[in-house]
């Protein structure tokens, strides 16, 4: 059985956490527990049901769906604040995709029961979890236009100008896995490192082995938008 004062000093040093279980019941605090994964681990897989509702405390993620033929998609990464599972618990659906770490992750996890009984009384609760999944169709949607619409370089600025936004202060250094991206991009890596090469020699970024520093964030706007009409 978890401490409860792990679960409130994690609480208290994550405000959008907390923000989030703000108003969850002592009783129900009591009851989550905290689970810790290493990098490059499948913590959900494709297919099963998970009975869970979870909460990202650190790391990142990767959210991908695998064919039958091996060839990988990736959806999106998850970081801190992010939910799992808030689709499916209701139903008990399968997950339609896996979910693997991209570095170590700490989760926040409460069981189907305990969640339902949560939500029914919590509508501070239920507001995030609406906002939740009508942000992940909004940015599905807006991901599915680009890749039909918009060349590559246009696609992977825009990719690294969103990166920027999450990120604290004026840190511009982004953990970037090329092997999430291409797949995430359904290009190759080859084509992805051309793109980057090519930021590079105009000096707007930098490469360091899965570090990209950005030294101009307005060039790359341009060059986002530029391209964006080619």
């Amino acid at each position: 059985m978890n401490d409860i004062y792990q679960i409130i000093e994690i609480l208290e040093n994550n405000p959008e956490i907390d923000q989030i279980m703000k108003n969850c019941p002592y009783e129900i605090l009591k009851r989550w527990k905290v689970r810790e994964f290493p990098k490059d681990y499948i913590i959900f897989h494709q297919g099963m049901v998970y009975e869970s509702f979870n909460v990202v405390v650190d790391g990142l993620l990767n959210v991908y769906t695998m064919a039958k033929n091996g060839k990988m998609y990736s959806q999106a990464v998850y970081q801190r604040g992010n939910f799992i599972g808030e689709l499916e618990i209701f139903d008990k659906r399968p997950f339609i995709c896996f979910i693997e770490s991209l570095s170590p992750v700490k989760l926040l996890e409460l069981d189907r029961e305990s969640f339902l009984e949560w939500i029914k009384h919590d509508s501070n609760l239920s507001n995030f979890i609406l906002r939740t999944i009508c942000e992940l169709f909004y940015k599905l949607s807006e991901k599915a236009s680009q890749d039909t619409l918009y060349p590559l370089k246009h696609r992977i600025c825009d990719y690294l100008i969103s990166r920027v936004k999450q990120m604290p202060g004026k840190n511009l250094g982004i953990l970037i896995d090329k092997e999430v991206l291409s797949n995430q991009m359904a290009v190759t890596q080859r084509s992805i490192n051309r793109v980057l090469s090519e930021l590079k020699k105009k000096g707007i970024i930098d490469v360091n082995n899965n570090i990209i520093n950005i030294h101009d964030l307005e060039a790359l706007k341009k060059e986002a938008e530029n391209d964006s009409y080619e």
